[in-house]
């Protein structure tokens, strides 16, 4: 159903029941919405999906979309579904131009291999490129990684970690600034002075080849 004010004194359109949107090759579904004509924007309100393809889901409880900007803002039980790949968060920006996902109260990435969580984190479905900031954590069965900045491709599965960093396994701890860690083939190059901490032993260089 659509209804309006006739005189206009509303400036939005309200849809109910089975609602559907296309923005080029993107869908969105939701229970029911207001749609700004004027600026091409709507808010959106339950069971929200955004599909692109048989590549991209976007869920989440609410959605605002900025026409002028093309940028949809969803909130509250947000899940990016990328393949392989998903990302949870509470809010989430996705720039439609850029083809860009972020959020920034915290969230979390996960695909076959690891998984990352942050405070603040961004993922391009195209490129398969993730970047996380504030209190990071790649997580896998083998290994904790800690950092403050690090950049992780789904794809390679290779992190490349920049600032003050640490790798923790059962065998020993690797304290870097800079360097990056394939988790593939669990083989790492760590520059600027890092150091590898065992068992009665440590390892200092410039460069280390693990």
């Amino acid at each position: 159903s659509l209804t309006f004010d006739a005189d206009m004194s509303a400036d939005y359109r309200v849809l109910h029941g089975n609602v559907k949107f296309r923005k080029d090759s993107m869908y969105m579904y939701c229970d029911s919405a207001y749609f700004y004509e004027k600026n091409n924007s709507l808010d959106a309100f339950g069971n929200i999906r955004m599909e692109q393809g048989d590549t991209l889901f976007i869920y989440g409880d609410v959605l605002f979309y900025d026409g002028k900007e093309q940028l949809a803002r969803l909130r509250h039980n947000v899940r990016m579904i990328n393949r392989n790949v998903t990302l949870y968060t509470d809010s989430l920006n996705y720039d439609m131009v850029e083809n860009l996902g972020y959020y920034f109260v915290g969230g979390s990435i996960i695909d076959e291999k690891n998984e990352l969580t942050s405070v603040y984190g961004e993922y391009s479905p195209s490129s398969k490129d993730a970047v996380f900031n504030y209190d990071v954590t790649l997580y896998n069965e083998d290994y904790t990684i800690y950092s403050d900045t690090l950049a992780y491709n789904t794809q390679s599965k290779i992190s490349h970690l920049y600032g003050p960093s640490t790798i923790v396994s059962d065998s020993n701890t690797i304290v870097t600034t800079l360097g990056w860690y394939d988790t593939n083939r669990d083989h790492a190059m760590l520059l600027n002075r890092s150091q590898l901490i065992g068992d009665k032993k440590m390892l200092t260089g410039d460069t280390l080849y693990y």
